[in-house]
C-alpha cells in the first residue's frame, strides 16, 4: 500500500516545534545489504522505544526525489530529555561528531521551517502574477 511521506519542514510546521531527523547518506547504495547504516539504527530505536516516521528531506518543488530513507524522530528537541539525550550520547560524540559513518543527527527549527514556507509562498505569488501578466490581453504587443 502507497506510504504517504511528509517533508521534515512540514513537519516542523505541522508540530509547531523544532523537529530532529535522520538521514543516511548512501541510502540507496546500502538499502539492500542486511547490516547497513539505517538498519542499525532503526534497529537500536526500535529495541529504545523512541518513535521515528520515515521522512522526506527539505521540500524544494523544483525537484522531484524518491525516498533517501531518512527518518523523523517523534521527540522534542530538548536536551534534558532523557530519550533525546539518549540518542545523542548513542550518535554523536562529546564533540559532536557523528560516531556511525553515514548517518547524520539533524535538527530543523521551526524558524527555519517558516522561512522556507514564506519563500516559496512570495515565489509562488511572484509565478502567479508574471502569469496573470501574460494573460492581460491589454499588455501583448506592449513594450513597457
Amino acid at each position: 500500500m502507497p506510504m504517504l511521506i511528509h517533508h521534515i519542514d512540514a513537519i516542523a510546521r505541522e508540530k509547531k516545534r523544532d523537529v530532529l531527523f535522520l538521514h543516511f547518506e548512501n541510502y540507496i547504495e546500502d538499502k539492500d545489504l542486511e547490516d547497513n547504516a539505517r538498519n542499525t539504527v532503526l534497529a537500536w530505536l526500535d529495541e529504545h522505544g523512541i518513535a521515528y516516521t520515515p521522512c522526506m528531506g527539505i521540500e524544494d518543488e523544483s525537484i522531484i526525489d524518491g525516498y533517501l530513507g531518512d527518518v523523523y524522530l517523534e521527540l522534542p528537541f530538548d536536551e534534558q530529555d532523557p530519550q533525546y539525550q539518549l540518542v545523542q550520547q548513542h550518535l554523536e560524540d562529546d564533540e559532536g561528531n557523528m560516531k556511525i559513518e553515514d548517518v547524520f543527527f539533524f535538527v530543523l527549527s521551526l524558524e527555519v521551517a517558516l522561512e522556507i514556507e514564506a519563500d516559496r509562498q512570495e515565489q509562488n505569488d511572484l509565478e502567479d502574477q508574471f502569469e496573470d501578466d501574460e494573460e492581460d490581453p491589454t499588455t501583448h504587443g506592449r513594450l513597457s
